[in-house]
């Protein structure tokens, strides 16, 4: 567990110093609302909503980058794997005269290994993305663990540290690209109904473009209900 702690917190403190060359990376702040509810013991949804601003047009109409609706469901196979798929709609530049809309579709698994007593949460997405001007084509793979700050069991009123990596590539035939997605986060479980998470995410993207790798940095500052 110290191991697994010390490994943590040295992940925080290599990604956050990269902040040093974000003068020429995109910066973001994504805020989200989150709500779970379950039909049954197997079957569960959510439905989300993000918001994407740029911190650096913030006071223009170019602030809303992106708003984004979701919904998903879910089905549990066995104790730690679930199958599901959903929607996502994306409306770009709402503020802005000439706005492009994205039909996003997607179908996933979820499932849960151990490292001793450690659990590590993976899950593979394939997306479908309908956008007004194209389609694509993405395969998504994540990462994630987390755990808590205070003993060996997350209690109501504790802090959690999270750490995520995604890897996602395009395979259309003339839009071959892929992504890294590097994250790490505090959540504060208020009870089994609430939580909150602040998270710093840094993005590597256009991995394979003729005109080189983009960065971004984006904060999150999420809210997740459950019923």
């Amino acid at each position: 567990m110290k191991f697994l702690k010390t490994w943590a917190l040295l992940a925080v403190a290599t990604l956050l110093p990269v902040c040093a060359f974000s003068q020429q990376a995109e910066l973001i702040w994504n805020p989200e609302l989150s709500y779970s509810w379950k039909s049954s013991d197997r079957i569960g949804f959510n439905a989300k909503l993000s918001v994407f601003n740029s911190i650096r047009d913030f006071n223009n109409d170019g602030a809303i980058q992106y708003i984004e609706p979701q919904f998903s469901f879910s089905y549990g196979l066995s104790a730690g794997t679930k199958i599901g798929g959903g929607y996502y709609y994306r409306l770009s530049t709402p503020l802005i005269d000439g706005y492009q809309y994205e039909h996003r579709f997607l179908q996933q698994i979820g499932f849960i290994s151990y490292i001793g007593d450690r659990r590590l949460a993976h899950r593979v997405r394939l997306e479908q993305r309908v956008r007004s001007s194209s389609y694509q084509n993405r395969l998504r793979y994540r990462l994630s663990y987390d755990f808590p700050l205070q003993g060996e069991k997350l209690d109501p009123g504790e802090k959690y540290l999270i750490l995520k990596d995604e890897m996602m590539t395009a395979f259309n035939k003339n839009e071959a690209d892929a992504e890294n997605r590097a994250s790490v986060g505090l959540g504060w479980y208020f009870n089994s109904k609430q939580k909150f998470e602040l998270g710093l995410q840094y993005r590597t993207q256009d991995i394979f473009s003729d005109g080189g790798i983009s960065h971004l940095f984006l904060i999150s500052t999420s809210y997740y209900l459950n019923r």
